[in-house]
């Protein structure tokens, strides 16, 4: 088989570079757009983050976007008060998770629920954000980032207690 110029001008830089000759070029990596969580609170690993609060967070199952620690829902921002939230993705859905240990005073949402004393009860506090209380005494929070109808945030929530979110 003869190779005329023209053809071993196409294939040489293929060759190089499959040879690991020549510049590689890597594809630029799409940076995250912003997140809800960024205007939450400190975005830092996870690894860090749970040095800066005094109990055990739920993670929720999904690729982990981003973790920030969170003012706390009231009392001195101290580790015994502040909150973790963790933005994830679940199939085309990213959803924002953000938990806070229990204080000493009552959690009223829609329809002045109280759900502090009601472990696993999910209740809607906006029309697509919900809230549950834990058998750990956490107080739990789940809103999309971006459009989900309520139905997907509360089947999500329902999952999330199914998976563990509720220990």
């Amino acid at each position: 088989m003869r190779l005329t110029r023209r053809v071993l001008a196409c294939l040489l830089p293929a060759l190089l570079a499959a040879c690991g000759h020549g510049a590689r070029q890597t594809a630029p990596q799409p940076s995250l757009p912003p997140m809800m969580i960024d205007d939450r609170g400190i975005v830092m690993p996870l690894e860090e983050a749970v040095t800066k609060i005094a109990y055990r967070p739920w993670i929720p199952p999904g690729d982990v976007l981003k973790v920030a620690v969170i003012p706390p829902l009231g009392g001195t921002d101290t580790p015994q008060h502040r909150g973790i939230a963790v933005e994830y993705q679940i199939g085309s859905y990213a959803m924002l998770l953000s938990e806070w240990p229990q204080q000493n005073f009552t959690l009223l949402f829609a329809r002045n629920q109280d759900i502090t004393f009601t472990p696993c009860k999910v209740v809607h506090y906006k029309s697509d954000g919900v809230a549950w209380t834990t058998h750990a005494r956490l107080a739990m929070t789940l809103q999309p980032d971006g459009t989900a109808s309520p139905k997907q945030v509360e089947n999500e929530a329902r999952r999330l207690i199914a998976a563990g979110a509720c220990r």
